[in-house]
């Protein structure tokens, strides 16, 4: 708006009638408002990659219509008027110096721009030169042709150097987040189970030692369980290691379907499994989690068509009832699910002896 107030006051001290400037103003203002309306709805959309090339289209349409209309304002004049044709060249060469700054990422734009209201101003030079054989206008002719071959050699060495640098600019994007990615897998690894998925024995010490500090932080309680599988040796002997494993990773589906999402849980080595049971209050909650474990390990698996039976024996321990640490909490529940195994295995003799 600012371009076409400035042409407009060169025309009409050129000696364009109001007339014809209200009109030529009118034709402005509208591709204007186009402009403001295009740019509201790009907002409100979005760009995307499947729009992005539509609407980089549509916005150099835009743009080429007021730049169409500066290009043709040479024409309005009434005949040959050297001052305000050099100030129309200063103008429209400035219009497309800002179109080859603001869009360096898009030579399409300031190139469109430069064909629509530059190219038809030099031809204006040249009908008025050929025309009143004024030499003035031949040095118009020439400056506008050579501001052309030198201003859009080095705008489009500009954009050339803008674009790569956006490519190298993704390209190191790219590599970060492959590192990232990276990073995080090799934190995954070393940190997780291969075979259940499940949190390994240094994942679970790191989350101990963490609850730990929370929960003397706090003023709170936690829970540690410790689980193990009875009678797992039989069922590697009559099925196989791979019967062995598809049980292991059928147990950690079952104990994360059990427990709660702020719980964590654990492979410690072999069958043994480790929970730590967030932000209880005694230690009746503790053992109804175990209980629960209890009752859901205890249900038959089914593996590749083969029925497995097992259960488990549990230990528990609250903080900070029955330790300080991690150690201790470990120590403690160790002894109860010891303490149950054997009550087991002893209940399974006397009905046997009976």
């Amino acid at each position: 708006m600012i371009g076409a107030l400035l042409i407009a006051t060169v025309l009409h001290s050129g000696g364009v009638s109001l007339r014809t400037l209200a009109v030529w103003g009118l034709a402005i203002g509208l591709a204007s408002a186009g402009v403001l309306l295009f740019e509201r709805y790009v907002a409100r959309v979005g760009i995307t990659v499947e729009n992005c090339r539509r609407l980089a289209y549509v916005r150099i349409g835009l743009g080429a219509g007021i730049a169409l209309l500066y290009g043709l304002s040479g024409f309005l004049l009434p005949g040959a008027v050297p001052a305000a044709d050099t100030f129309l060249f200063i103008i429209v060469s400035t219009l497309v110096t800002v179109g080859a700054l603001g869009y360096a990422m898009v030579p399409a734009y300031y190139l469109t721009l430069n064909a629509v209201s530059l190219l038809p101003l030099t031809g204006h030079f040249l009908q008025q030169y050929l025309a009143s054989r004024d030499s003035y206008y031949l040095l118009l002719l020439m400056v506008s042709i050579i501001w052309q071959a030198v201003v859009l050699t080095k705008a489009h060495r500009a954009s050339l150097t803008a674009i790569d640098a956006i490519v190298l600019n993704e390209r190191l994007k790219d590599e970060v987040e492959e590192h990232r990615r990276t990073r995080e897998a090799m934190r995954h690894m070393a940190l997780h189970d291969e075979l259940t998925g499940l949190g390994n024995r240094r994942y679970f010490e790191e989350t101990a030692t963490r609850t730990l500090k929370i929960a003397a932080r706090d003023q709170t309680r936690f829970g540690l369980l410790v689980v193990d599988l009875n009678d797992f040796k039989p069922v590697n002997d009559q099925h196989g290691h791979a019967g062995g494993d598809s049980l292991l990773r059928a147990v950690a589906a079952r104990l994360l379907g059990a427990v709660r999402a702020a719980d964590f849980c654990a492979r410690m080595g072999g069958d043994e499994f480790a929970i730590v049971v967030a932000s209880v209050h005694d230690d009746d909650d503790v053992v109804e989690v175990a209980e629960k474990l209890l009752s859901v390990l205890a249900e038959p698996f089914m593996l590749d068509n083969i029925v497995v039976q097992t259960s488990a024996s549990i230990g528990w321990a609250v903080y900070p009832d029955d330790g300080s640490d991690a150690a201790e909490l470990m120590a403690v529940a160790d002894q109860r699910m010891y303490r149950e195994k054997r009550s087991s295995k002893e209940d399974q003799s006397n009905l046997l002896s009976a």
